[in-house]
């Protein structure tokens, strides 16, 4: 999987992942591993660590590790996840395209911020997969965690 990202720099999001090669729908593009911590409050925590924390669970996380906490938030994105941790192509990428994924379909607790992904589906925030639109939930069906679809 390793083979299919770099990490670069973007025009205006800080670092984020690029395809080296064309990747395929439904391809696994890399996985989120890292440390499983609990944390019920994030008071105290330093944005650098509340703003990579990536959900497998209600209150549980994933401290992500590089290629995968690169990944860069879009309201219309080309990947999703899968299996909880895995990112998979939601769509044919072309080598050279940044890979990003809709945080909402990860975040059951409170934490938002405000989106700059530039889409014309843009919905300006970032927050709870509860929140988000029926049609939205729909697209987004089969590229979303189990657990969270329980919420």
């Amino acid at each position: 999987m390793k083979d299919l990202v770099s990490v670069q720099r973007t025009s205006n999001k800080g670092l984020g992942i690029y395809a080296i090669r064309d990747i395929n729908k439904d391809e696994v593009i890399t996985e989120f591993t890292g440390p499983v911590v609990t944390i019920p409050e994030f008071d105290g925590f330093p944005d650098e660590v509340v703003n990579h924390l990536f959900n497998i669970g209600v209150d549980k996380y994933i401290m992500a590790r590089e290629p995968a906490v690169r990944t860069n938030h879009s309201c219309e994105p080309n990947a999703g996840i899968v299996k909880d941790v895995f990112l998979v192509a939601m769509r044919d990428i072309k080598a050279g395209e940044e890979v990003t994924f809709d945080y909402s379909t990860i975040i059951a607790d409170a934490w938002v911020m405000e989106c700059g992904c530039g889409s014309h589906l843009c919905r300006k925030t970032i927050g709870k997969y509860v929140d988000l639109p029926l049609e939205v939930k729909q697209r987004y069906l089969k590229y979303t965690p189990e657990w969270i679809k329980q919420q």
